[in-house]
């Protein structure tokens, strides 16, 4: 038997391979007495090539220097490893062992199989008299890689994107019908990962991201370390006859075919190859971490395949809403307050898509104050208080209707937004408050570009499908946790502990978009989510987002922390660079005060039913 394990991460990562032989039982001899030997192969594509590099020993009889070395070689770095292993009672030669590599489409990909087809296999499948697809070998196993090939070659596809995963599956099942098939296949940018449809055969995957508790995979046959100093925020979809670890793993289930690309799952099947949605979403945790696996880090096999984003209680699209909101806010102190100032950013946005039907803002003790509009467009109130106090209250109370906008893809379909984007030189001088990253040391903003670009490589450079795939990422990937973060943790930290609130969340995401030179801006507003929402937290607070801009369609707006896109559930108040720029209340103490303690509390509730 076989033992195949492929490796898919998000970016470019060094693990640390070593094959050794497995319990002597298995592989000193055979019931005939023949000594048995051990074969390993392991294919990747060095800096994410076209071109593949595969190393092989097909008749290892114990731990291979070989397989030691590989993890100090500069050029084991790659996005996909594929490694197979197999004990055997007579030696293979190089051209029979696996897993084989050949050149098509411009590329060159890699393939592993355990089973043994029929002994009429080459009758069965035949392999068109084209050079191209001859096998090397005598194997099953690289006819039936010779033979996908050739399909492949039949429909005009150059790569796995260029053939529907339905109609990859059924040829998989056809191979599957004349012997056992497990198998895994890569062209470099996709890996489809297929067990056979009796059940012949083990094959499991978990997805694994950051922060690890472990960094260690092992088998009896195979050690695999991810600890690799350059690569500690990396995501991977790992593939394995056998679960290399303690947490749990998802079996694939017979006649499953799932694609996996830049760490994460792209596409899945049920047993009899209908495409199934993905579960409803699982939160990493909720105000008190519940649902974290062990020391933080978060096992995918327990969770479902793909992200799918939040339910709000209206979907985008729908007509319009009606909403009221009331926000209350206090600062006690232990020692009267002499002299302050403060900023109030209270007022919901008005526009075509946002009407504000009512507002009242009320402060206590009452003091003059003066409205403008700021320099991000926000509806400001500035006030000074110069008699002492101890108790300042300030409540607003407005009622706004949130007219529905089509959605990114709809608003952005007329044209298609490739990255990077073309600007017109004036145009980049009036959104440069938005394209400029946070200061941060230059490791950090070069490991944050890396974790951007897997979005890009895997949505092969699409604006739209990036934005929206890294919205849906950080929902499902990272923890809401209350009290895990202050106003002064950056983004960077929020990547390596994959946790935080909603504001984090909206700053990671503006801070990835900018490095991709797409303006993004700080959104501050509330949110509804209806009585039964998960986060129902969320509408006890004021609540944060992204908003985008692209060209010829403008400004809209990206829920990280729902992973969502804004609708007619999200009220508009303020927006700007950062944070600070938008928070709802600021202000300064010049004299007194001492201790301050700070009560928040917003009620949104709905007016009405949606129209």
């Amino acid at each position: 038997m076989s033992e195949l394990v492929a490796i898919c991460f998000d970016s470019d990562a060094s693990p640390t391979v070593r094959f050794e032989s497995p319990d002597a039982t298995e592989v000193k001899s055979s019931t005939r007495g023949t000594p048995k030997v051990y074969g390993w192969g392991v294919g990747w594509y060095p800096s994410s090539e076209r071109g593949a590099s595969v190393v092989k020993d097909p008749t290892s009889s114990g731990e291979s220097l070989v397989g030691n070395a590989l993890g100090d070689w500069n050029r084991f770095r790659s996005t996909i490893f594929l490694c197979h292993l197999r004990g055997h009672s007579r030696p293979r030669n190089q051209e029979d062992a696996q897993p084989f590599v050949r050149s098509y489409g411009g590329r060159q990909w890699i393939f592993a199989h355990d089973g043994d087809l029929a002994s009429d296999w080459a009758q069965r499948t035949p392999i068109p008299d084209d050079p191209s697809f001859e096998p090397l070998g005598r194997t099953d196993s690289e006819h039936a890689f010779c033979w996908l090939l050739s399909k492949l070659h039949e429909r005009r596809a150059r790569s796995l994107d260029d053939v529907s995963p339905e109609e990859l599956r059924s040829w998989m099942v056809e191979l599957d019908a004349i012997g056992q098939l497990n198998v895994l296949l890569t062209d470099g940018e996709r890996v489809a990962a297929y067990r056979d449809g009796e059940g012949k055969g083990e094959l499991y995957w978990t997805r694994r991201i950051p922060p690890h508790f472990t960094s260690a995979l092992s088998s009896g046959a195979v050690q695999i370390r991810l600890d690799s100093p350059s690569d500690p925020n990396r995501s991977a979809v790992v593939f394995s006859s056998v679960p290399l670890s303690a947490d749990p793993w998802r079996p694939v289930a017979p006649g499953e075919l799932i694609i996996a690309r830049r760490g994460a799952i792209l596409w899945t099947s049920d047993p009899v190859g209908h495409a199934v949605p993905a579960d409803p979403p699982q939160r990493r945790g909720t105000q008190n971490g519940s649902g974290q696996f062990e020391a933080g880090q978060q096992s995918a096999a327990a969770r479902p395949l793909a992200a799918a984003p939040a339910t709000l209680v209206t979907p985008i699209g729908t007509n319009s809403r009606t909403l009221s909101i009331v926000h209350d806010t206090t600062y006690a102190y232990n020692l009267p307050v002499e002299r302050s100032t403060h900023r109030l950013l209270l007022r919901p946005t008005e526009d075509r898509n946002q009407e504000l039907l009512e507002y009242v803002t009320q402060i206590d003790p009452f003091v003059p104050y003066t409205e403008y509009e700021d320099v991000f467009g926000n509806s400001a109130m500035a006030l000074e208080l110069v008699a002492p106090y101890e108790l300042l209250r300030i409540t607003s109370r407005a009622k706004v209707r949130i007219h529905g906008r089509l959605s990114l893809e709809e608003r952005a379909a007329h044209r298609r937004h490739a990255i990077p984007l073309t600007w017109m030189p004036w145009q980049r001088q009036m959104l440069s408050a938005y394209l400029l990253p946070p200061e941060l040391p230059e490791t950090q903003l070069q490991e944050l570009s890396d974790f951007a670009m897997s979005f890009v490589e895997r949505n092969d450079y699409d604006l739209v499908g990036t934005l929206l795939d890294l919205n849906q990422t950080i929902y499902r990937d990272f923890e809401y946790l209350s009290g895990s973060t202050t106003i002064a943790t950056t983004p960077f930290e929020v990547f390596e502990s994959r946790r935080g609130v909603c504001q984090d969340f909206a700053n990671l995401m503006i801070c990835v978009a900018r490095l991709l030179q797409v303006p993004a801006r700080y959104r501050m507003g509330y949110i509804y989510t209806g009585a039964d929402y998960e986060n129902k937290i969320q509408s006890e607070a004021s609540h944060a987002w992204v908003e985008i801009y692209l060209p010829q369609v403008g400004w809209h707006g990206l829920d990280p922390t729902n992973g969502i896109q804004a609708g007619v559930d999200h009220v508009r108040v303020a927006c700007g660079r950062n944070y600070r720029d938008a928070t709802p209340t600021s202000g300064t103490i010049y004299r007194g005060g001492g201790t301050e303690t700070l009560t928040i509390a917003v009620r949104v509730e709905e007016v009405g039913a949606p129209s």
